[in-house]
């Protein structure tokens, strides 16, 4: 068993250190929260990390992903918290927030992109992720981790190489050009279509052309063209949601 107030410093450093990994949740950013994922064999457990600042000195929270048991984690508090805890917090992987988008870089473009979902849904009950690799681009150029079941620090270890990049800003910054588009029933899932090259000053160019679920590709489904995608009323553009 571990102290709680041994684990303050912890938690401290965990928002600190994966700002990307931390969603607001109240309007005033006050009360913040993340999800970790702690590997347990072949499966893994999900745990929500609250940070509360909106009454002076920061305490945090931690309790099981859709689950009770919550565990209170204060700078002075001695009480001991339970070995799963400890570990969650210790060893646990920072989830980016619910919607996060990012690229693979592939020498000056994003061959793949990695989106994030870490928000309850029926369909989606647990946190997952998922690669996009660009039709048409060889699987030599798609992220080493595709096909991984499990996210790990390997993610993290990949964006500080930058090897990753986050895609918000750069989406955010070119309204009617990046969409999300109702592919489902040809492709068995949406896909992401981006209708011209966005290139970046600091950074690889996102490439126009289609980003498809990976199972997609290499199940050979035909995928529409970028003309056709572009052409469905009901496409989404992406800009507004990454937009402050």
């Amino acid at each position: 068993m571990i102290s709680t107030s041994s684990l303050y410093g912890v938690c401290h450093e965990l928002f600190a250190g994966y700002p990307l990994a931390a969603n607001s949740v109240n309007p005033s950013g006050t009360i913040r929260s993340m999800v970790l994922m702690l590997q347990d064999g072949d499966d893994s457990e999900f745990f929500v990390l609250s940070h509360n600042c909106d009454e002076g000195r920061p305490f945090y929270s931690i309790y099981p992903w859709r689950s009770e048991g919550i565990v209170d984690i204060g700078a002075d508090n001695s009480a001991t918290v339970p070995d799963m805890v400890g570990d969650a917090l210790t060893c646990g992987v920072p989830i980016p927030r619910h919607g996060s988008l990012f690229g693979w870089a592939c020498e000056d473009a994003v061959t793949a992109l990695v989106v994030v979902y870490a928000k309850y849904t029926t369909v989606s009950p647990k946190p997952s992720w998922a690669v996009m690799p660009l039709a048409g681009v060889v699987e030599a150029q798609w992220p080493p981790f595709t096909g991984e079941r499990l996210f790990g620090h390997w993610f993290w270890e990949h964006y500080r190489a930058q090897s990753i990049i986050y895609l918000g800003g750069l989406i955010a910054e070119t309204p009617n050009t990046v969409f999300w588009t109702d592919t489902k029933a040809i492709l068995g899932s949406d896909c992401c279509v981006v209708a011209c090259d966005v290139r970046s000053p600091e950074g690889p160019t996102l490439r126009r052309g289609r980003y498809v679920y990976d199972l997609a590709l290499r199940a050979g489904k035909p995928v529409p063209s970028v003309e056709v995608l572009l052409a469905d009323p009901g496409k989404t553009d992406l800009a507004p949601r990454f937009q402050p």
